[in-house]
């Protein structure tokens, strides 16, 4: 109950009390009173201390929490520009997310177009390797051959060698032959000279008369 209502109630009973007791017990109830009513006083101004005690402590609080409505007010504004930044920045990271997944899609054609592009080199590539295997099979056959042939080469070489010494033994041999060939036509020419001077002579002799008859001058 409050201070206010504590004083009429008892300001009723004092007024009840005095109707009831009379003239002669109203000094003493007067006292009574009056004792009881300083202690309410005391006790309302103790009460009103308190109260403006814990008004100043409510308008003080009352100023912290305006203090921390401003502030918050102000980060309110803070966070509401940081919301518009926000929004500026989710709009521009949409555009480019926009044109992110424009380049994703055309990275992923030129993916696809270099998958196919891969398939097809990865085709080729197999027709090369196919023909670099028969080439291979083809160049060890010709370095076989080409062994083989040295082998060979090398035997000629030999049979050259033994040849041109054969054929420079020949060539010897025929330089001596053309050598008696040559002296050979020399007596040859010798012996024609002096066949056809016996001739000339058996002629001249064949024909004298005297010896025209002879066995030995028949044809002459």
């Amino acid at each position: 109950m409050s201070a206010i209502g504590r004083r009429i109630n008892l300001g009723l009973v004092l007024f009840v009390l005095l109707s009831m007791v009379g003239t002669g017990g109203t000094t003493v109830l007067y006292q009574d009173s009056a004792s009881e009513l300083r202690s309410q006083n005391q006790d309302l101004r103790q009460e009103n201390a308190e109260l403006r005690g814990n008004l100043d402590d409510t308008r003080s609080e009352l100023g912290s929490t305006r203090t921390r409505v401003d502030e918050l007010e102000e980060r309110l504004e803070t966070r509401s520009q940081d919301v518009d930044q926000v929004a500026t920045n989710l709009n521009q990271t949409e555009e480019q997310l926009n044109a992110t997944e424009g380049q994703l899609a055309e990275t992923r054609q030129s993916l696809r177009d270099s998958e196919d592009r891969v398939d097809e080199l990865e085709g080729t590539v197999s027709e090369l390797r196919s023909e670099r295997n028969d080439l291979q099979d083809e160049v060890d056959d010709l370095e076989s051959t080409i062994g083989d042939l040295e082998s060979e080469n090398e035997e000629l070489e030999d049979e050259r060698a033994e040849l041109e010494d054969q054929v420079s033994d020949l060539q010897d041999e025929i330089d001596n032959l053309e050598s008696r060939i040559s002296s050979l036509e020399s007596d040859i020419e010798d012996l024609e000279d002096e066949n056809r001077a016996l001739e000339d002579d058996i002629e001249t002799l064949c024909s004298q008369p005297e010896n025209q008859d002879k066995a030995a001058c028949e044809g002459y």
